[in-house]
C-alpha cells in the first residue's frame, strides 16, 4: 500500500567514466521503460529476443533467437502493471493492447499440438517441439503460459497434462526431456551436461513451484500439492542414502531418471526454490495473498484436506483464518464470513478498521 514508492527517483544502469549515472527516473518510469523495451525488442514472430539467455542461462542460441519464457514474463509483468494502473485510476488502454498483441502472437506461433515450444532459433526453427530430437518439451514453457494468462483454458490444461505425463518423476519435475546426448554448439551450455543432469533434463527445483502455482490457477489442488510434497526436503529423511543432501534446505537440482544416479541432490542452498515454494504454498495452495483492495482468500488444496487454520498480518492487522472443506473439493469458496459478516469476492477488505479479524471460509 506504499504507493509513494512509485515516485522515488533512482538511477538507470548506464554510467559515465566517473561512475555517475547518465539518467535517473522514478520507479514508475523504470517500469514503463522496461516494458516498452521488451515490447519493441522482438524477432521474426514478434516474440521477445533471447539475447545471451533467459532464465535458463545454459541455452545460448544464435543472435535473433526468440524466447517464449521472456514473452510470458512480459505478459505477467503487464498483468501486474495493468492492475496497478487501474487501482491508481490511470489509463491502462495502451498496456492492455500490448498484452493482447503478445498473447495473440504466442497463441498463433507457439502451440506445438500438445504443449508450447520454448524458443524459436534465429532461422525460425522451434526448440522445445515434438519435431526436435532432444529437448522436445520444456517445463517453463508450459507453467509460464498459464502464469502469463496467454494460454487459452483448453491449451493450459493440455500443456500442464503434458508436463505431468512427460516431465514428472517421484523426485520432482524435470526441466525438459529427452536430454541432449553430447555437445552441440547450436544450443550451447545445456549440452555440456550428461542427460538427466542439471539443466539438461535434470530436476531443477527452482521451476517446480511455478508448476505448482500453474496447477492452482487451473484448480488442480491435488496435483499442486503432489508437486509440493515430492520436492520437500523434510520428506527425504528415509531417502538420504540416495538423496545425499540436507533434509532442511532445498538443493539446486536432483539428477533425473535419464541419469544412473537418479535421485541424487546437489548444490544445496544455491537456489531460489525456498522462497518460491513459500509463495506457492501460502499464496496459491492455501490461497492467502495480498491485493490492493484487501486480502484474497482463495484456497486450492488437496481434496482430502478437511480444511486448515492460518494466521497472518496484513497492513498492521492480525487476520485469523479457518477454512472448512466438508465436501472434499480442491477449490471453490461457497461462503466467507469476516468478523461474522458475509462478504463477496473472497476478499477481506483493506478498509476494515478492526485490528483483529476472524475469517471463516467454506469450500464447495
Amino acid at each position: 500500500g506504499d504507493f509513494a514508492f512509485l515516485d522515488e527517483t533512482i538511477p538507470f544502469y548506464e554510467k559515465d567514466k566517473a561512475g555517475n549515472p547518465l539518467e535517473t527516473g522514478t520507479v514508475f518510469e523504470h517500469i514503463q521503460r522496461g516494458l516498452s523495451f521488451t515490447r519493441r525488442d522482438t524477432g521474426t514472430h514478434g516474440l521477445p529476443l533471447l539475447g545471451f539467455a533467459d532464465w535458463n542461462d545454459t541455452i545460448n542460441l544464435a543472435r535473433g533467437a526468440e524466447s517464449l519464457f521472456s514473452a510470458h514474463l512480459y505478459g505477467r509483468a503487464l498483468t501486474e502493471f495493468i492492475a496497478l494502473l487501474k487501482h491508481l485510476e490511470r489509463d491502462s488502454a495502451e498496456w492492455e493492447a500490448a498484452y493482447g498483441e503478445m498473447k495473440a502472437r504466442v497463441e498463433q506461433n507457439a502451440w506445438d499440438g500438445e504443449w508450447y515450444v520454448m524458443y524459436f532459433d534465429h532461422d525460425g526453427t522451434p526448440v522445445g517441439s515434438h519435431k526436435n530430437q532432444y529437448g522436445q518439451i520444456h517445463l517453463n514453457g508450459q507453467s509460464w503460459a498459464v502464469l502469463s494468462g496467454f494460454a487459452s483454458p483448453e491449451r493450459a490444461k493440455q500443456a500442464m497434462q503434458s508436463v505431468y505425463e512427460k516431465l514428472n518423476t517421484k523426485f520432482g519435475l524435470k526441466l525438459s526431456t529427452p536430454g541432449y546426448n553430447g555437445f552441440d554448439p547450436r544450443y550451447g551450455g545445456i549440452t555440456t551436461y550428461p542427460p538427466g543432469a542439471k539443466e539438461n533434463c535434470g530436476i531443477f527445483l527452482h521451476p517446480n513451484p511455478w508448476a505448482m502455482i500453474a496447477e492452482t490457477m487451473l484448480g488442480n489442488g491435488d496435483r499442486a500439492y503432489e508437486y509440493y510434497a515430492q520436492i520437500n526436503p523434510a520428506g527425504k529423511n528415509d531417502l538420504i542414502e540416495t538423496y545425499e543432501s540436507e533434509p532442511y534446505v532445498y538443493p539446486q537440482n536432483i539428477l533425473a531418471d535419464e541419469h544412473p544416479q537418479f535421485g541424487l541432490a546437489r548444490n544445496s542452498w544455491l537456489s531460489g526454490t525456498a522462497s518460491w515454494c513459500y509463495q506457492a504454498g501460502t499464496q496459491w495452495i492455501l490461497g492467502i495473498r495480498a491485493e490492493y483492495d484487501g486480502l484474497r482468500i482463495d484456497p486450492c488444496i488437496p481434496s482430502n484436506w478437511k480444511g486448515f487454520h492460518a494466521a497472518r498480518k496484513y497492513r498492521g492487522k492480525f487476520v485469523k483464518i479457518s477454512v472448512h472443506n466438508p465436501r472434499g473439493v480442491c477449490r471453490g469458496v461457497k461462503k466467507m464470513l469476516v468478523n461474522g459478516q458475509p462478504v463477496t469476492g473472497n476478499l477481506v477488505p483493506a478498509a476494515i478498521t478492526e485490528q483483529e479479524i476472524k475469517v471463516e471460509v467454506w469450500l464447495d
